[in-house]
């Protein structure tokens, strides 16, 4: 039978059947065993009466933290508690688009103190880099995400504690009566997500993931960077030199687009900051 894997916890993987709308609690058999061998999102090939896993699919994308696959929305939440961590924003952006995922911007509590500022933020760094939708999510306000997520496979990143449960709470209850087997509310606290999971409602598969801060985007050359920036496209065509990095190089015209307030400064910014991390990782790989 196959199936897509919604859950893994202690070497078991909960298989879950959209035909049917059951779950199967599955191990992995040979080689599978493997930690890390099967992602949540993976669609597998397994044995109804051994209850074994036995092949995985070949994966659309995949991202190794949080251990997720075949995604097609990276929902990056932001919140104005706790404070925003813009350069982790970046990273899961770069990493995204690095493997073919379309990143979008939630920005979550905006009916919270500071929500109104957050989101002018959020529009001035990312406005020309990725579609940004605003939710409050503990009032239930979740349906300018819905209607971005239609139809697709999506993945909620970002810190801990910026309300990504909350949000599938909310979506799921948005989608009452109108929702399989696996669609039972999350009854979790706060900041009490220890794991990945697959959601499904009558129109997406939603997959909360545990928080995390430490996401290492993949090792490329330094050069490769400025091609996920694409709120510099415009301006990096006009660059004296071809191959440009925009950080010291003379007539760089994305300088000039920041000298002039027409990129964002603590973008590009960060994004130095990116370009040198890269740059001593190569190094220290390739000398």
């Amino acid at each position: 039978m196959i199936g897509r894997v919604n859950k893994g916890i202690a070497g078991k993987f909960t298989v879950f059947r959209r035909e049917n709308n059951v779950s199967y609690l599955c191990a992995a058999k040979g080689r599978l065993k493997a930690d890390g061998e099967i992602y949540i999102g993976d669609i597998v090939e397994f044995d109804e009466k051994e209850r074994v896993v036995e092949r995985v699919f070949k994966r659309k994308n995949f991202l190794v933290r949080p251990r997720v696959s075949n995604i097609d929305i990276a929902v990056i939440t932001l919140a104005p508690v706790p404070e925003p961590d813009f350069f982790l924003a970046d990273r899961i952006i770069v990493n995204a688009l690095a493997t073919d995922i379309e990143p979008v911007i939630c920005v979550n509590k905006t009916d919270c103190d500071g929500g109104g500022r957050l989101a002018k933020r959020v529009e001035l760094n990312y406005g020309e880099a990725a579609r940004i939708v605003r939710v409050s999510a503990a009032e239930g306000g979740v349906n300018a995400l819905l209607e971005i997520i239609k139809g697709k496979t999506v993945c909620l990143a970002g810190q801990s504690a910026v309300g990504k449960t909350s949000i599938v709470n909310a979506v799921l209850k948005e989608n009452a009566g109108r929702v399989g087997g696996l669609s039972e509310k999350l009854g979790r606290g706060r900041h009490t997500t220890r794991h990945n999971e697959i959601f499904a409602t009558a129109d997406a598969l939603i997959i909360d993931t545990a928080g995390f801060s430490e996401l290492n985007i993949p090792l490329m050359h330094p050069s490769e960077l400025p091609g996920y920036y694409a709120d510099f496209a415009e301006y990096a065509e006009k660059c004296r030199y071809k191959g440009c990095a925009h950080i010291c190089e003379d007539e760089c015209a994305v300088v000039s687009a920041v000298e002039n307030g027409i990129i964002c400064r603590e973008r590009y910014s960060r994004y130095k900051e990116l370009y040198g991390q890269l740059n001593e990782s190569w190094k220290k790989r390739y000398g």
